[in-house]
Formats: structure tokens, C-alpha cells, sequence
């Protein structure tokens, strides 16, 4: 039932649930697999992501988080980030953020729950 070309996006593995970004056109979802039913299920990402270009996924306070840098700042040394948080099976932007923009940056989140 799923038709989508093979991208190499991020994933990730929480509570038992494998967790992986398809791209179907220009649709971006999160396909899981629970390894306990065996079931699949198709979440649908909000329509702001729309490129995988700065993309990933990750755990944050116990929820599926997408991180997305896409957009632009008025401050040129800027990067805009939207957080989205997978809470009972719909997306939640968390407050967005700017982060100084430069070649060598590491972003996570760590085991305190802080970005």
C-alpha cells in the first residue's frame, strides 16, 4: 500500500517503534513500524516541511520531534528553526527559534531534554 521512491532520510527507533521520513511527491510522512503489533502507520508531516534539506527527526520529551531549518532570517548570520512535536498521532509546532548560522554547527537534543 506504500508507493514512494527510496530516499535516504533520518530515522529513528522509540519505545519499541521504528520511525523513518518517505517522500512521496512532494509529500513528506513518517512511516512507523511497531515491533510489537507489527502494524505500520502514516503520519503525515505538516505542510510547512517541504524539503529535506535541513530535515531531521529525533526523540524530544518523550514524543517523535521533526527539527526543520528551511528558512531564511532578516539577519543574514541566522537560521530560522521549527520544532514539531508527534503528540497523540497530530503534529504540535513547538516555538520556533534562531540559531547563528555558520559551516560547523552541531544540533541535538540531549538526555535533560534540551535543545
Amino acid at each position: 500500500w506504500l508507493k514512494c521512491h527510496w530516499q535516504h532520510h533520518t530515522g529513528t527507533f522509540f519505545n519499541g517503534v521504528a520511525y523513518h521520513i518517505i517522500e512521496k511527491g512532494p509529500i513528506f510522512s513518517i512511516m512507523s513500524f511497531d515491533s510489537s503489533s507489527e502494524e505500520f502507520q502514516e503520519f503525515i508531516a505538516p505542510d510547512a516541511i517541504c524539503n529535506s534539506l535541513g530535515l531531521c527527526m529525533d526523540v524530544y520529551k518523550e514524543h517523535i520531534c521533526l527539527l526543520f531549518r528551511y528558512y531564511g532570517c532578516e539577519d543574514e548570520c541566522m537560521q530560522k528553526y521549527d520544532l514539531w512535536v508527534l503528540r497523540e498521532k497530530r503534529w504540535k509546532q513547538l516555538c520556533p527559534f534562531v540559531y547563528p548560522w555558520n559551516r560547523c554547527r552541531a544540533m541535538g537534543i540531549n538526555i535533560d531534554n534540551e535543545l
